[in-house]
């Protein structure tokens, strides 16, 4: 069980390739597998490696257009943003998903990984192993202690594959875009980020005005963040919500009428004894104290977080469950398309507090008693990862610029990732912003039809008023 890496080839000829659209480089051959259509194109640019260095070492940024069938269209493109940070964009699923999908409609959708990341380059990717930590019966001291001889070793390998990692971040990220956007020659472009997209898409807004005709960011994520005690914000005050939310709600109350004593009650049983699973009858399973934070913490990212958060803490206590598996395998799929050597080379950063030592972490845990335990995964990945790399964005420059391009902003009410705050600290510095706080759980989830059409209509006419009337929003 494990992810094919695709390293990036770096060639000084051109090649030729169908529905590649690019002349600047490059070997592409790892995306035979797109659809043989006029509808589908390919390319590639090079970027430098350090943009502020043009002349030195150069990679590859890798992107995929589908094109509308729409030939009459006058519409400006939407291009897109992935996660994570690290979160793969180009592959079959998500390609021929959009396809199908009414959101391009009349314009065209841009796709692309972004530098370190799937095709563009990728990083030796360090997510598996990290499952892998997580999946063992190790308790705080070890598993940190195995996260940091991981950390070391992808370290070394992207030293030995001349790897500069102090320059995979949100800002040689965003002037990428820039390199991109005028390679492909549309006159202006619309912005849709999800999660560290959103931070992306802000960048790349402030940097490039000039080529954007709206911006949409869903669940944002700051730049004035801290990588772990955010976290433990969000999830704090999700899982808070969680419990009101069944306290006032019949069904759940009626079966569920201590379920916060219940989570307690739950966190204690695996700290005495971890749980031991087959997931998928393959791979053996440990989850101890820290690790059930860690899976309620990921269970929270789903749209149904609600109804299944009160399961997967009674599965806990009751030594097992599907909801169990259910979390475990969500897990998987979102490190399969995840590269954590990027998202630790972004949030070391941008994200990290140098000020945050070991006692300041222990103070801030004391701020929240529904975190009874570290964080498992989050907590060891923060600590040990202080020494990925040396370039450290200073904390004064951590902030968006004033804009007034037309931005729409989605958050959820019981995000566990991306809370509302975080809406109103974006519109802070957006003068023509629209901001919808749903009343949804998930982390970017909702009612998809009902959003897509929303997104629709705004990047058709971002200046008109929005029918947001098929949303769920909450009411203050």
């Amino acid at each position: 069980m494990r992810k094919i890496l695709h390293y990036a080839l770096l060639f000084t000829f051109i090649v030729s390739y169908q529905n590649v659209i690019s002349q600047d480089l490059i070997n592409l051959d790892n995306l035979d597998w797109l659809p043989d259509s006029e509808d589908v194109q390919a390319g590639a640019i090079l970027v430098p490696e350090n943009h502020d260095d043009p002349g030195g070492k150069k990679i590859q940024i890798t992107y995929v257009v589908l094109k509308t069938k729409d030939t009459t269209s006058s519409a400006y493109p939407m291009i897109y943003f992935s996660g994570g940070p690290g979160g793969n964009t180009i592959g079959p699923g998500m390609v021929n998903f959009l396809s199908e999908q009414p959101i391009g409609g009349a314009r065209d959708i841009i796709l692309f990984d972004q530098r370190g990341i799937g095709y563009s380059s990728a990083l030796p990717d360090m997510s598996f192993e990290a499952f892998d930590i997580m999946a063992k019966d190790a308790n705080e001291d070890e598993e940190l202690e195995l996260t940091r001889e991981m950390i070391l070793d992808y370290k070394k390998m992207c030293e030995d594959q001349n790897i500069s990692l102090a320059h995979y971040n949100t800002i040689q990220n965003a002037k990428d875009v820039g390199m991109l956007f005028a390679h492909l020659g549309y006159e202006k472009y619309n912005l849709f980020g999800g999660s560290y997209g959103t931070r992306l898409g802000r960048v790349v807004q402030d940097m490039f005005p000039d080529y954007v005709y709206s911006s949409i960011l869903d669940s944002p994520a700051p730049l004035s963040g801290d990588f772990l005690l955010n976290r433990l914000d969000s999830y704090s005050l999700a899982l808070s919500r969680i419990f009101d939310y069944c306290e006032n709600n019949t069904e759940c109350k009626s079966q569920y009428p201590k379920l916060k004593d219940d989570y307690f009650k739950a966190i204690s049983i695996l700290d005495k004894t971890p749980l031991n699973v087959s997931m998928n009858d393959s791979l053996s399973v440990y989850i101890n104290a820290q690790d059930g934070v860690y899976l309620l913490r990921r269970l929270l990212y789903q749209d149904n977080s609600r109804e299944k958060a009160p399961e997967l803490i009674h599965a806990f206590i009751n030594g097992g469950g599907e909801v169990i598996n259910e979390v475990l395998n969500f897990e998987y799929q979102l490190t399969g398309g995840l590269n954590l050597s990027m998202l630790l080379s972004v949030e070391k950063y941008e994200n990290f507090n140098p000020s945050n030592t070991a006692q300041v972490i222990e103070e801030h845990y004391k701020k929240h008693p529904l975190i009874p335990v570290k964080m498992g995964f989050f907590d060891a990945f923060y600590q040990a990862g202080k020494d990925w790399h040396t370039n450290i964005m200073p904390i004064a420059e951590r902030k968006f610029q004033v804009s007034d391009l037309p931005t729409l902003v989605f958050v959820n009410q019981f995000d566990p990732v991306t809370p509302p705050v975080n809406g109103y600290l974006f519109k802070e510095k957006l003068s023509n912003c629209t901001l919808l706080v749903l009343d949804e759980g998930g982390h970017g989830g909702g009612n998809r039809e009902c959003k897509n059409q929303v997104v629709i209509d705004f990047m058709n006419d971002p200046f008109k008023k929005l029918d947001i009337s098929c949303l769920n929003i909450y009411k203050e």
